[in-house]
């Protein structure tokens, strides 16, 4: 069925949830692991453990929310309705998670964040797992989608700079910086700041995407998949092939977000001032500038060959620099920073593949199965993500790491730094070898 073309505002509106949403995203990878360890002091074990167990509650969130997607639809809902109403939830519960009531009991610390996280989590669900299905649904074509994506990644990429750099912008007015109360006080201003983002962002999508989504909604399925699809999707080869890159990119990313402030504090010897005012935002901006390149390298290329060099590349950049960099110079990570955003830069071209699996798909069997495809793909990656959690707990036990010291051992730093730099490393060029290996069809042509 023909669709008239996409109004142009409709672009920005349905990429601007991304903003506050992955604003609170980021801002809990890089920031919260830290503030439950090294602020109020929780064992790494115990906080991995919490996480792990709120992440998978969350994997299981996913296919939950997708039947009730499913249910909704039926019933006349919007998605973007569930949408806004997700990221009520997901204000509300990002402020609970940086507001303990008490912190000197490590049980309560960990009940409390482990209720709060599964809280953040089902609304981040919520949020999320609409929108990524609005992709596939506002456009049969393929230029049309990869402009919603890239929108979508454009103003994530705005929140990523937000997320990261909110706490460090903070601390830059405080005289003591470096305390515990500073530090907390950072994390706990930037809870509120992000909660009105991610209310206002989602707002503004659901007013502008409305008219399109209500134009659209008429082919959408309404009934809920049966056993036999299910087993279809997981049959799909190609899609089999991405669900094996998330994973393993989706490993590697956790790591990296959780040892990074360890890396810039204890191997590089840098301030939290100088990782959040400068090397992240230098980061942000480079992925920023560098998605019309992938954009227009898809086009002649198609999306697979540059989705499969940049994802290599990072890789062998990680392993290549992060064990060589010298301590307390800004200039090298900085440099490293702009090489390593132009290359994320292109992951929004994974998506763009789902959807035309997702095209592929309904040619076959005649129906649209845009939630199922993003439920079970999410669902695997925090899956990833969990593990990749239990595994840092108790890697920072065994190496003994006492987070609360300015210095640690150079056994201990070595052992950052394989973590962050090569393993990590070593997920991404597996990422990208499973990405070359997928069989992703040719999209419709528009």
């Amino acid at each position: 069925m023909s669709q008239t073309p996409i109004k142009t505002y409709t672009y920005p509106a349905f990429g601007a949830t991304s903003l506050g949403k992955v604003a609170v995203e980021v801002t809990l990878q890089l920031y919260l692991f830290d503030f439950y360890t090294r602020i109020l002091g929780l064992d790494p074990l115990l906080a991995g453990l919490a996480f792990a167990v709120a992440i998978f509650w969350d994997a299981l969130s996913d296919l939950i929310v997708s039947a009730g997607l499913f249910k909704a639809r039926s019933l006349g809902i919007a998605y973007t309705t569930t949408l806004w109403w997700g990221a009520l939830l997901l204000s509300v519960a990002t402020v609970l998670l940086f507001f303990p009531f008490k912190a000197d009991s490590s049980a309560y610390l960990f009940g409390h964040l482990l209720v709060a996280y599964v809280l953040v989590n089902t609304g981040m669900t919520l949020l999320d797992l609409p929108q990524s299905s609005l992709s596939a649904e506002l456009s049969r074509k393929a230029t049309e989608r990869n402009k919603l994506l890239a929108s979508r990644m454009g103003f994530g990429i705005l929140g990523l700079a937000v997320g990261s750099a909110l706490p460090g912008i903070y601390l830059s007015t405080l005289e003591n910086a470096t305390s515990n109360a500073a530090l907390a006080d950072s994390r706990q201003v930037s809870a509120w700041l992000l909660a009105g983002l991610v209310v206002l962002t989602a707002s503004l999508t659901k007013l502008g995407v409305r008219g399109r989504e209500a134009a659209t909604e008429h082919e959408a399925v309404s009934e809920l998949p049966n056993w036999s699809e299910v087993k279809g999707i997981l049959n799909d080869r190609a899609f089999m092939h991405l669900i094996s890159a998330g994973i393993i990119a989706a490993v590697g990313r956790t790591v990296n977000a959780a040892l990074a402030l360890m890396y810039y504090r204890f191997v590089l010897v840098l301030t939290e001032a100088q990782v959040t005012q400068a090397i992240l935002p230098v980061f942000t901006l480079s992925i920023v500038f560098s998605i019309p390149l992938w954009i227009a390298l898809s086009k002649r290329y198609g999306k697979q060959l540059p989705a499969y060099v940049a994802v290599c590349g990072l890789g062998v950049m990680g392993i290549i620099a992060y064990p060589i960099l010298p301590e307390g110079l800004i200039w090298p990570p900085l440099v490293v920073s702009v090489i390593g955003g132009v290359l994320s830069g292109a992951v929004f071209l994974v998506d763009s593949m789902i959807t035309d699996l997702i095209d592929a798909n309904e040619a076959a069997t005649g129906k649209r199965k845009e939630s199922l495809y993003f439920a079970v793909w999410k669902s695997a990656l925090k899956v990833a993500r969990a593990l990749a959690f239990v595994a840092i707990g108790l890697g920072l036990r065994a190496m003994g790491l006492d987070l609360s010291l300015d210095e640690v051992s150079e056994s201990a730093q070595w052992g950052i730094i394989l973590l962050f730099g090569l393993f990590v490393g070593l997920c991404f060029v597996a990422a990208g070898w499973q990405i070359y290996r997928a069989d992703i069809p040719k999209p419709a042509k528009g």
